[in-house]
């Protein structure tokens, strides 16, 4: 789908293909570098691009999981990925959701596209709440989940240690739709 940004330029939002798989590497790699609010220090993602096709194969091929790019001026800038919570039944009313978008595109709505497609996307399969964890000093990705009406149901206190030794709160948010 193809949506016009905050800056007037368009943005498509699509599934990925095999052939992104270089791009999507790329993607996680420079994310990983530039931001500390993702799970990985810089240098922990180290996929060949063959395992990265795998990968891509895999989600697109299983039902209970999505995943979308962000592809800004023929360069994939950020992603999102959605899938059920679990494959007992009892799971199965749940989804979980991330998103990685590139610094230099934060505060242009890609978010919220990316988002509008994992809510769509639940909607489909008949979710009944979407789950999230954010780093509890990501203000600008928490201002965003909470305009799609998501709470904060719990805090996970140093859910994350950073090599200088400091820690990081994670946020459980949820969306009931």
């Amino acid at each position: 789908m193809k949506y016009k940004l905050k800056n007037g330029k368009n943005i498509v939002i699509r599934k990925p293909s095999i052939d992104d798989a270089e791009a999507i590497i790329n993607l996680i790699s420079a994310a990983d570098s530039e931001t500390p609010f993702l799970a990985r220090n810089p240098g922990e993602f180290s996929v060949t691009e063959e395992q990265e096709k795998i990968f891509i194969k895999n989600i697109l091929s299983d039902n209970d999981t999505d995943w979308f790019v962000a592809e800004y001026d023929g360069k994939i800038i950020g992603q999102c990925s959605v899938g059920l919570a679990g494959k007992n039944e009892r799971y199965r009313h749940r989804a979980e959701a991330t998103f990685v978008v590139l610094k230099d595109f934060w505060g242009l709505g890609i978010g919220g596209k990316l988002m509008q497609q994992c809510i769509n996307w639940c909607k489909n399969k008949n979710v009944l709440q979407i789950e999230l964890r954010v780093i509890s000093n990501n203000e600008r990705a928490i201002k965003m989940y909470v305009s799609f009406g998501f709470k904060t149901v719990g805090t996970i206190p140093n859910a994350m240690r950073y090599t200088d030794g400091t820690f990081a709160n994670e946020q459980l948010m949820v969306l009931n739709l």
